[in-house]
């Protein structure tokens, strides 16, 4: 059960996306938005700002550090402001978190209470590089106990609803939120198992939706030659779906280094809000919400 959404927050056109479709999901789930704004210490204590100090002859009364504190709470606090204006304009129950540190890391402390992360894909800085995924949100990723959404520039209600198996664990964790989205969404569920053989990967299909099945969840499965790195996102995009579950990170550290990160190309590049799943990460998080 989803019940407690966490939404990054950080000024961003990204990230008021990413607020709509936190909404979005708040009402089908009867849940509570949380907004997250994280005061940056990596900006606060940067290096830069004791050699501009200095530079400058800074009295000990003019601290740039304080007063970088002081701009960054204060940006802070007006985001959080206009989070809750949206929250209460949609109507659903919100909670606003000011907090100060390392970026994802208090991202991630606050989500050890929460059932889903909803990150915009970019932040503030993404007009310098389109092609790259902010460091931060990729840390969150890979890092997470909590199944984590990482939403595109524009909104859309999803319509139709892809998952990507390849029956790792991670994609069965995968499997289980996409049940949970399913119903209260309406959305109807593809199953895809992208192959580099014709003959293979069958069983796989069978099994993904064997499990759906016993959980009430109706879906369609094909078998899709290509390489899931390079053709995940063309199936999705040709196909219009419009929302991905996958397991995240299920290559070995080498190959990830060698070949690049299949998740790391389909967050890169789908047009679409991608939900991302770990294995073991994923356990942790279950215990959690059957305790709540």
């Amino acid at each position: 059960m989803i019940q407690q959404i966490l939404v990054g927050i950080d000024g961003s056109e990204y990230s008021d996306t990413a607020l709509q479709y936190g909404c979005y999901l708040a009402k089908a789930f009867q849940a509570t938005v949380h907004g997250v704004h994280v005061v940056d210490i990596v900006q606060v204590e940067s290096p830069l700002l004791y050699d501009l100090a200095g530079a400058m002859g800074a009295a000990p009364q003019f601290n740039l550090t304080t007063l970088m504190r002081q701009n960054l709470e204060a940006w802070g606090q007006q985001w959080l402001a206009q989070f809750r204006q949206v929250c209460e304009a949609e109507q659903v129950p919100s909670v606003a978190h000011l907090v100060t540190g390392v970026v994802p890391t208090e991202i991630l402390r606050v989500a050890q209470e929460m059932d889903l992360i909803l990150l915009g894909r970019g932040g503030l800085h993404i007009g310098l590089s389109k092609a790259l995924l902010g460091s931060a949100v990729e840390t969150v990723v890979r890092r997470s106990n909590t199944p984590t959404c990482v939403t595109p520039a524009r909104f859309a209600p999803p319509r139709k609803a892809l998952l990507a198996t390849d029956g790792s664990p991670s994609a069965r964790a995968a499997l289980e939120i996409a049940a949970a989205f399913a119903s209260p969404l309406a959305l109807p569920l593809q199953v895809v198992h992208c192959t580099a053989i014709a003959t293979c990967g069958q069983q796989v299909l069978d099994e993904a939706q064997a499990r759906l099945t016993a959980v009430g969840v109706s879906s369609q499965g094909e078998l899709y030659v290509g390489n899931a790195h390079e053709d995940l996102v063309r199936y999705m995009t040709e196909r219009a779906y419009d929302l991905l579950f996958m397991g995240a990170f299920g290559h070995q550290r080498m190959v990830e280094w060698v070949l690049g990160s299949t998740t790391q190309y389909v967050l890169r590049t789908c047009p679409a809000p991608v939900v991302l799943c770990h294995t073991a990460l994923h356990a942790a998080h279950s215990a959690h919400t059957a305790s709540c």
